[in-house]
C-alpha cells in the first residue's frame, strides 16, 4: 500500500489503522469512517460518500495485503451502517468487492467477508433484493467452505436474506391481492 498516495477525505490516521493488523485498530478506523459519512449523509454530499466507497473497495477491500482487505471490509460495513436507508443507493459498490473477498485464499478474510456483508444487507433489508443473484452465488460457494466458521458465518448471512425475502413477499402480496379483487371486479 503506497502511504504516500492522497487518500482524502480519508484521514491519514484512518487509512494507518485500516492498514493495522490489530482487528481493534482497523475498528477504531471503521467508527471513524461511519462518523465521516454520517457527516457527508447530513449535508447530501453524495459525491464524497461514492469517493470513500471507491477508495475503500478499490485500495483496500481489493488490496493485496491481507490486512488491508480487512480493513476495507470492515470499513465498507461502516459505510453502509452510517447510511441507514439510503445505503441502498450505493449496493452495488458496497458488495462487489465484499463479494470478491468471498473467493479469498484466507479463511479468516473469507469470515470477514461473510460479516461485512451481513451488516451491510442487515441495514439495506430490502433493497438488495435487485442484487439477490450475485448473493446467492457468493453464498452457495461459502456452503461448501472447509472453514467451519465461515460456514456459520454463511449460515448467518442465509438466514438474514431468507428473513429479509419473506418480509418482502408479505409486503407485496397484500398489494397483489388488492390489484386481483380490482380486476375480478371491472
Amino acid at each position: 500500500m503506497n502511504t504516500e498516495k492522497d487518500f482524502s477525505p480519508l484521514t491519514p490516521n484512518i487509512v494507518r489503522a485500516l492498514n493495522d493488523k490489530l482487528y481493534e485498530k482497523r475498528k477504531v478506523a471503521a467508527l471513524e469512517i461511519e462518523k465521516l459519512v454520517r457527516e457527508f449523509v447530513a449535508q447530501n454530499n453524495s459525491t464524497q460518500i461514492r469517493h470513500v466507497i471507491q477508495i475503500l473497495a478499490s485500495e483496500f477491500a481489493l488490496s493485496q495485503h491481507p490486512h488491508s482487505r480487512k480493513g476495507g471490509l470492515i470499513g465498507l460495513a461502516a459505510c453502509s451502517i452510517a447510511l441507514g436507508k439510503d445505503s441502498g443507493l450505493y449496493l452495488k459498490e458496497l458488495i462487489e468487492p465484499v463479494l470478491t473477498c468471498f473467493n479469498d485464499s484466507d479463511s479468516r478474510l473469507r469470515y470477514y467477508a461473510c460479516e461485512a456483508l451481513y451488516n451491510i444487507v442487515k441495514v439495506a433489508r430490502g433493497a438488495v433484493l435487485p442484487h439477490f443473484n450475485l448473493l446467492f452465488d457468493g453464498l452457495s460457494k461459502l456452503a461448501a467452505d472447509p472453514d467451519p466458521n465461515v460456514k456459520s458465518g454463511s449460515e448467518l448471512l442465509d438466514r438474514l436474506l431468507k428473513d429479509i425475502v419473506t418480509e418482502s413477499l408479505f409486503l407485496i402480496k397484500p398489494n397483489y391481492n388488492i390489484h386481483l379483487t380490482l380486476k375480478l371486479k371491472m
